[in-house]
């Protein structure tokens, strides 16, 4: 019986916050396809009827186009939800006679304190081997985390968690191709005419790379007219990224700025005090940092070379929705099936650090993956639609959202239409044969050739920009040429790797730790993990004492 209803909040950029006929109401985001008010007076109206069923609730947010989170509540009636992919995070404890709910979740950490355990083991784990935990835990043991496409109800003394949405691409309409092309183009238009409307003349400002999914934004607001468009590039001097987006915002037409980064600058940049405040800014105890964009939205707001209500628009997640994270399906026999799911998404997504990597934690993450699995009654017939869906659900809304944090945190709202839900309905019924290799995507976009900047220029050219370390690769890889691919590859990946990182974010460690780390360093990510458990004093990852003595290491 839940006797006392508390709302804990941070006063973080885009909330805000209503008082509403006798309701306490906080609302971050946009809905596009209703206004602001309107959507929250629905709300209100159903929580404050007796006779609202969970359907009544789980249709006014599911029906909501756009990316949010909201908190409604008196003291004996509470509604709050997450959008459809997590975008804007909210947190919980309940003690079974009162719930406490926040956006911000160390503060219920401050709040509740901690029990006999310092902090959730698992979660831990989870967090080392992924950068973020699988289902509702936390870091700490009595918090939990709305997950995405759920919303939490207290009515009757009664507290209730629902699952109001559930990617489920299983659930596929049998189109021809030349149909889907022409369904997609429709729906991408749609789409970014929404976002350009809901804009309303303001500046969009688009993070533009070398990949598809940026470009397809670019290009397609120049499809539809949009004219108030600023595309910036960051990294090191020449690299791939930035000479092919330089290429296309020419070719559109389009203000492009490039925003240099090198390990001496992000070194520097890590050491200020607005970083550690942005550190904190992001905690929510269930997943590390993500610290992509906001070094380059940093100089872009120091700078004045955007408007101050600029809105940015970049082109997360569109390899994901459009099939490229399909996991390969090898397997004969339908008993095979749950146990290899469970191994492709082990080692695609808990390889931050090898050391972690034992029989047992694998045992361990496993039964996780399986719960959540059997939770969502998902049918092992649907071997790629599974993982696509557990990835929806994990590392895409509690990890690769958190990009949206860096524009906050810098006072600037945000878009993310590659989510929007038209564009989740549609690849939700694409069949698997469309989207791997991401055919019905790459073909329309070709075809389409919007801009005109897919004909002839590359996607993804991958080359390492400095000279300097070329010469240092080319001159090492002499001492490999006896013992293999393989042995080089791991060679290379260790020493170097933290240079060719056109994020520069892997000075988040000194090349020193690097240099010496015998854990098994998958990427940047293992280093940002690595520094936020240890700040939170969680010893999960063995730290080793350095070596200066290089050919003692080697050996």
């Amino acid at each position: 019986m839940i006797g006392k209803i508390i709302i804990n909040f941070r006063e973080w950029y885009g909330w805000q916050y209503y008082s509403i006929r006798g309701f306490d109401v906080w609302f971050n985001g946009y809905i596009i396809n209703d206004s602001q008010i309107s959507f929250l007076n629905k709300g209100i109206k159903l929580l404050d009827n007796d006779l609202s069923t969970n359907d009544d609730f789980d249709c006014l947010v599911k029906n909501a186009q756009g990316h949010f989170s909201f908190i409604i509540s008196n003291n004996k009636k509470l509604l709050c939800s997450v959008d459809r992919v997590r975008t804007i995070p909210l947190f919980y404890t309940s003690s079974g006679t009162e719930i406490i709910v926040s956006n911000y979740a160390p503060d219920i950490s401050k709040a509740i304190g901690t029990n006999e355990k310092k902090y959730n083991e698992q979660a831990a784990l989870e967090i080392a081997m992924s950068g973020y935990t699988i289902g509702k835990k936390t870091l700490h043991p009595q918090i939990s985390q709305l997950c995405a496409g759920e919303l939490l109800i207290v009515k009757n003394n009664e507290l209730e968690v629902r699952k109001y949405y559930h990617y489920s691409p299983w659930k596929i309409n049998k189109k021809s191709k030349t149909q889907l092309k022409k369904e997609l183009t429709e729906v991408s238009r749609q789409m970014l005419e929404d976002v350009l409307k809901n804009a309303d003349d303001r500046q969009i400002v688009i993070p533009l790379s070398a990949g598809n999914d940026s470009r397809f934004i670019a290009s397609g607001l120049k499809e539809i007219g949009a004219k108030n468009v600023f595309c910036f590039s960051y990294g090191g001097d020449n690299n791939f990224e930035v000479e092919t987006a330089k290429k296309i915002a020419e070719k559109l037409d389009y203000q492009w700025l490039y925003v240099p980064l090198s390990i001496k600058s992000q070194t520097a940049a890590f050491k200020e005090n607005e970083f550690n405040y942005f550190w904190k800014f992001v905690d929510t105890l269930s997943n590390s940092p993500v610290l992509i964009d906001y070094s380059a939205v940093k100089f872009l707001k120091e700078s004045g070379k955007i408007s101050k209500d600029a809105i940015f628009v970049n082109g997360n997640s569109g390899d994901f929705i459009t099939g490229g994270h399909l996991l390969p399906d090898n397997t004969r026999n339908e008993d095979e099936v749950k146990g290899h799911l469970i191994r492709s998404i082990f080692e695609k997504h808990y390889s931050l650090w090898s050391c972690l990597k034992t029989t047992g934690n694998e045992r361990n993450i496993a039964m996780e993956l399986e719960k959540i699995i059997h939770d969502n009654a998902l049918s092992w017939s649907y071997f790629a639609e599974i993982g696509e869906s557990m990835e929806w659900s994990g590392r895409q809304s509690k990890f690769v959202t958190t990009t949206q944090r860096s524009y906050e945190f810098h006072g600037y709202e945000w878009r993310l239409p590659m989510w929007d839900p038209i564009y989740m309905n549609f690849w939700e019924g694409v069949e698997k044969k469309y989207k791997i290799n991401q055919s019905l995507y790459i073909e329309t976009l070709l075809e389409n050739n919007w801009g005109g900047v897919w004909s002839n220029i590359s996607v993804n050219d991958f080359k390492i920009a400095s000279s300097k370390l070329k010469i240092m690769r080319y001159f090492m890889k002499i001492f490999f040429i006896t013992s293999g691919k393989e042995s080089w590859h791991k060679f290379d990946k260790r020493f170097f790797s933290y240079f060719a990182d056109n994020t520069a974010a892997t000075a988040i460690a000194p090349y020193r730790d690097v240099f010496f780390d015998k854990r098994g360093a998958r990427n940047r990510n293992s280093w940002i993990v690595d520094k936020y458990l240890s700040e939170k004093g969680i010893d999960i990852l063995y730290h080793p004492k350095t070596s200066d003595n290089f050919l003692k290491f080697l050996i």
